[in-house]
């Protein structure tokens, strides 16, 4: 046992030696954070170090897996560090591949972490759109504790998400903490006129609220156009380019909105695809536009390159070649396919379909 656990354990077991209630109020609260801290990180390690396997078949031994770097210092962190940072924050957005089953775990183990330090935030997911509130609302009402039954109350499976299991831990843990669970995206319907009809679709007052009434700088423009480019394989006209650059921030900025609104006094967590959590231009943007002074963080779980075995490597598609999140941890990867040839089938069955 390192001497670190046995100082976290001598703390904990000595607990009742120390009278919390008599010592002096910042004494008595400094006291009981370092103490909370200490009992989050216990239980995320033992989570950690429990996991003898991951679940994504591929990369298992690759050098940067399980291993967590800070962007800001360009240098890796242990857990510890990383746990204590996080219950610092007032939104919390870890960002995923959506079919990685290794993602949800590890923002469950996030999540149960953050409880563990007696944190009770807000959690939010990026699947949710406003118009699932009602259904959620009426669900948990009937089955508080019931995870499995919320995907099948919001029809979860039917919308092409990965299947609701991979998300299910996550709600969970929140449920089990009696936490809220919150919808946050743009109604369905919404963002599907928006792709035909741009802002015009939103009512003027929801576009002023929601600030895309200013243009995005030139820089932020050109790195969104960029990022639709190549997640559609280059099959995408430039006009329907510009159509789901409208999209995407009409979605980042009601996501952004919806945290601030239903923020408890612990703050929010959201769950969503890496791509809105990228702070040059995702939801952190809007975040600090809405909330000055709130600490905003961003995770990022990304998946490992055969051939990338160093953290820069993946910062080169990135402008300025920098990972535009606050945090990346390394897991094993789903598969090799190359999704541009999944795009091109399924392009070329629409086309025939038309």
């Amino acid at each position: 046992m390192t001497g670190f656990f046995q100082s976290c354990i001598r703390t904990v077991s000595n607990a009742n030696s120390f009278n919390v209630r008599s010592a002096a109020p910042k004494v008595r609260q400094f006291y009981l954070t370092a103490l909370a801290l200490i009992i989050g990180y216990l239980a995320f390690a033992a989570s950690g170090c429990s996991a003898t396997s991951w679940k994504s078949p591929l990369g298992r031994n690759h050098p940067l897996v399980w291993r967590i770097w800070d962007v800001s210092s360009a240098r890796f962190i242990d857990r510890r560090s990383l746990i204590i940072r996080l219950a610092r924050a007032d939104f919390l957005l870890l960002g995923e591949k959506h079919d990685n089953p290794d993602h949800h775990e590890l923002q469950a183990e996030v999540l149960r972490s953050l409880i563990a330090a007696e944190r009770r935030p807000a959690v939010g997911f990026e699947m949710f759109g406003l118009d699932d509130a009602t259904a959620i609302a009426g669900h948990l009402a009937a089955a508080p504790s019931d995870a499995a039954g919320l995907g099948r109350a919001t029809n979860w499976n039917q919308r092409g998400w990965p299947d609701w299991a991979m998300y299910q831990p996550i709600a969970e843990t929140a449920l089990g903490a009696k936490l809220r669970i919150v919808a946050t995206n743009l109604p369905l319907a919404t963002a599907r006129k928006m792709r035909s009809d741009g802002l015009a679709a939103l009512e003027p007052r929801v576009t002023r609220d929601l600030g895309l009434d200013r243009p995005l700088s030139d820089s932020m423009f050109a790195s969104l156009a960029a990022d639709i480019r190549d997640s559609h394989c280059g099959y995408a006209s430039e006009e329907s380019v510009k159509a789901m650059i409208g999209v995407q921030r009409a979605r980042d900025a009601q996501m952004a909105q919806s945290l601030i609104a239903v923020s408890d006094p612990d703050g929010a967590i959201l769950v969503a695809g890496a791509g809105h959590v990228r702070n040059d231009y995702g939801i952190p943007v809007y975040l600090t536009a809405k909330a000055p002074g709130k600490q905003v963080v961003s995770i990022a779980f990304l998946e490992v390159g055969e051939q990338k075995t160093e953290p820069h490597d993946y910062a080169l598609p990135y402008p300025n070649r920098r990972l535009p999140f606050d945090y990346v941890w390394f897991t094993p990867r789903v598969d090799d396919e190359n999704p541009c040839e999944k795009f091109k089938s399924q392009f070329e069955q629409l086309k025939k379909a038309q």
